[in-house]
């Protein structure tokens, strides 16, 4: 017994459960399973694949992490940085919303789910702290301003062909003005001052989901789709199907840059979500090795049920924390609400406007610029402000992969040199 305790804390956690340990759960479970929703669907618009597999990055992943993971309040998950890593990856071999594409996006959840599991049972967890927080914060904010040029095309509500460089797709948008959609503009400021609005005064209301059926219900009550406004369309109804994901050498080797970045940030980032969530209470520890193995077999798992690649979410981590969650039942929760939404309220989202999951993301992603960090750095660490703007500019002018892999050498090369000089003086 406990062995299953130790692989499993969630049967740990039961053994004390009570009702009112319950309640609290399941008030936390939905109130982060409103917020998921809508989420789940923009970033798996931003990662490129069709909105039903974010919706599916909810169940088997979630569901998964909740029984293996050493953490009681992540929440696992779609989140912004990942899909855009997949995005900037696998568009590089096939094109976004295709076929191809999808079999790739979850071949890849496959192989990251793979690579932290074999990190577990090595137990290499501790390799990340080569990806120093410098390079984290000029990756985020160099992704950030990615993410937002990524969605331009929906806030002005005009095509905007893939381009395989940032300054491309501004100088694009920006000398097609001319095309702007003014209905899809308007909808997705609005939704942004909306959703700011709420956050302001009523934080607990879910602002996402709020917008969500304000743009759909002004989207059918007034055909705003006659004036071209871009919509969602057909959402598939029903769970996954169990599908094995085709595995080539070729495919591997064309997936190993994505899947190599992808597992080393997913890893910071989860880990240290999940630590941020720990030191607010005292009746567990998060156990790294274990949170690797949680987060791989989450994705081994998805990857069998066309969930794209999933990892810890800030927002709804932090949400199910202060919504009083207890264990990860709470997480089950979640589950349970997504399984309900994929069964019968899928066809809802029809009329569901581009313009408002697009307003979605660029509201999520504004917390990824680390602008304040780089304020502090120039003030007391010179040498770590150059890395973060040497891996930021990088990763803004040569893409994610190439930037990120620069900045971690830089960063290794800038330490090597300040520990000689200590040495020397």
């Amino acid at each position: 017994m406990s062995f299953i305790k130790r692989i499993s804390p969630l049967v740990e956690d039961l053994g004390s459960y009570s009702t009112s340990k319950l309640w609290a759960d399941v008030i936390a479970g939905l109130t982060v399973g409103v917020m998921f929703i809508p989420q789940a669907m923009a970033y798996a618009v931003l990662a490129g694949l069709p909105p039903i597999y974010g919706l599916y990055g909810g169940l088997l992943p979630l569901f998964l992490y909740a029984i293996l993971g050493s953490s009681r309040h992540l929440s696992v998950g779609p989140v912004a940085v990942s899909a855009i890593l997949i995005a900037e990856g696998i568009s590089k071999i096939a094109e976004p919303l295709s076929p191809e594409f999808v079999s790739f996006a979850i071949l890849a959840a496959l192989l990251i789910g793979l690579l932290q599991v074999l990190f577990s049972v090595l137990r290499l967890g501790f390799l990340v702290k080569y990806l120093s927080h410098p390079v984290i914060a000029g990756f985020t904010s160099a992704a950030a301003i990615i993410i937002f040029a990524s969605q331009l095309k929906d806030l002005l509500g005009f095509e905007i062909p893939r381009f395989h460089h940032l300054h491309e797709t501004v100088s694009y948008a920006g000398t097609h003005l001319y095309d702007i959609n003014w209905i899809a503009f308007v909808m997705c400021v609005g939704a942004i001052i909306i959703m700011l609005f709420i956050k302001k005064k009523s934080p607990k209301i879910p602002s996402a989901l709020v917008v969500v059926v304000l743009g759909t219900v002004l989207s059918y009550g007034l055909n705003l789709t006659d004036y071209g406004l871009k919509i969602v369309g057909e959402v598939p109804s029903g769970l996954p199907d169990f599908e094995v994901p085709f595995l080539s050498i070729e495919k591997v080797q064309l997936l190993l840059p994505t899947v190599f970045t992808v597992t080393i940030i997913g890893i910071v980032e989860s880990i240290g979500i999940a630590k941020a969530m720990e030191s607010k209470h005292d009746y567990y520890t998060v156990r790294p090795n274990q949170e690797l193995f949680a987060l791989g077999i989450a994705k081994i798992g998805g990857a069998f049920f066309q969930a794209l690649p999933t990892s810890g979410s800030f927002t709804r981590s932090a949400i199910n924390n202060e919504a009083g969650a207890k264990t990860a039942v709470s997480s089950l929760v979640t589950v349970v609400l997504i399984t309900l939404t994929l069964l019968f309220l899928t066809p809802i989202f029809y009329y569901l406007p581009k313009a408002i999951l697009a307003a979605i993301i660029l509201l999520a992603v504004r917390s990824l610029l680390e602008y304040q960090e780089a304020k502090h750095l120039w003030q007391v660490d010179k040498p770590n402000f150059v890395v973060m703007m040497m891996t930021f500019v990088c990763t803004l002018i040569l893409g994610i992969e190439l930037g990120v892999l620069i900045g971690v050498v830089f960063s290794l090369m800038m330490k090597w040199a300040i520990k000689r000089a200590d040495r020397q003086y």
